[in-house]
């Protein structure tokens, strides 16, 4: 039986890995610490020069000792104590560092198969769809009497896509050494299609039900779509680091949906600038029901009131502030 002592990295994965010397017996000990007589040696500021002792009994039995340091030693639950017997290859905090403990004799987790399965055709799949929803938002929003710009808006999506998922491929190819472009492309297609599927059914919802909602919400819709899309294109890229990194990216989409709001709020006190409706549907989509014309009036010279009257406030501030000004010189 073969015993090893292991730093990981905060990931998990292991930084360096040492032998336990054995005798013939089967005993056998291995010091750690920040001293370079250490068997393994820790360069963290929080361990001690000689922080713990792993011993090997002759049965096979392994115990982690803190040798009477400050911070001591910590087992995966985080419970602190002076001997931690080791069963398992549950890590242990020295310091800020983690060191794991395994025997030969341990199973080990199986082998993780390679994909075989092509990726490239369902990213041009991707790609395709893209290309075919910006050609008919192209062909849906021309008035023109010139034939629409296909090429300039084709090509500049199918460059934004592309550019997009060549980013995050040449970032797993610096982190992890495969690039998985084609599978990017796949992420940002789905994520592009996705968020403009989400903005549709909202529009769509809003005209059908004269509510104003859906479409107040779209901006925190695109946050989330984007913030989500990323989140895939992360875990692809460093699959180590993704688990810290999607605490960073939660962040930042709930600080760009919670800034605007609270600067609106700030500004005009409301929460979105969505008065009124602006994109209308096909009337076959109508759901609710037509509004009396009676009625149209009556709600309209209520607003008009309403605006009279902030108006009016607003011209005897301005006044007030002028008058104050004249005193004052």
């Amino acid at each position: 039986m073969s015993w090893y002592a292991e730093q990981l990295h905060r990931d998990g994965s292991v930084m360096s890995r040492v032998p336990v010397a054995v005798a013939g017996d089967g005993s056998g000990a291995l010091t750690i610490g920040r001293a370079l007589d250490n068997g393994l040696v820790i360069d963290d500021a929080h361990c001690a020069a000689h922080h713990a002792r792993l011993d090997i009994s002759a049965d096979g039995h392994a115990r982690l000792i803190d040798l009477g340091t400050q911070n001591s030693i910590a087992n995966a639950r985080g419970k602190r104590a002076p001997v931690h017997e080791v069963t398992t290859d549950a890590p242990f905090r020295l310091g800020h560092s983690q060191i794991r403990v395994r025997s030969s004799e341990w199973p080990v987790a199986p082998e993780v198969p390679l994909s075989r399965r092509s990726v490239w055709p369902f990213a041009l799949l991707g790609l395709i769809m893209v290309l075919a929803y910006e050609a008919w938002s192209v062909w849906l929003n021309d008035t023109s009497a010139q034939p629409p710009k296909y090429l300039y808006s084709l090509s500049g999506a199918a460059i934004a896509v592309c550019v997009w998922s060549a980013v995050y491929a040449l970032l797993g190819r610096l982190i992890s050494g495969v690039d998985r472009f084609f599978s990017h492309l796949v992420i940002a297609s789905t994520g592009y299609l996705t968020g403009t599927f989400l903005l549709w059914l909202l529009a769509t919802l809003s005209f059908a039900m004269s509510w104003l909602w859906p479409v107040r919400i779209h901006e925190a819709v695109v946050v989330l779509a984007m913030a989500t899309t990323v989140r895939f294109h992360l875990r692809l890229a460093d699959p180590r680091h993704w688990r810290h990194m999607r605490i960073v990216v939660a962040l930042v989409a709930a600080l760009a949906i919670i800034i605007p709001v609270v600067q609106q709020w700030l500004s005009y006190q409301r929460l979105t600038d969505v008065q009124t409706l602006t994109a209308l549907r096909h009337p076959a989509l109508r759901v609710a029901d037509p509004v009396p014309l009676e009625t149209f009036v009556e709600h309209g010279k209520a607003l008009q009131a309403k605006v009279d009257k902030l108006r009016s406030k607003d011209n005897e501030s301005d006044g007030a502030d002028w008058t104050m000004t004249g005193d004052f010189d």
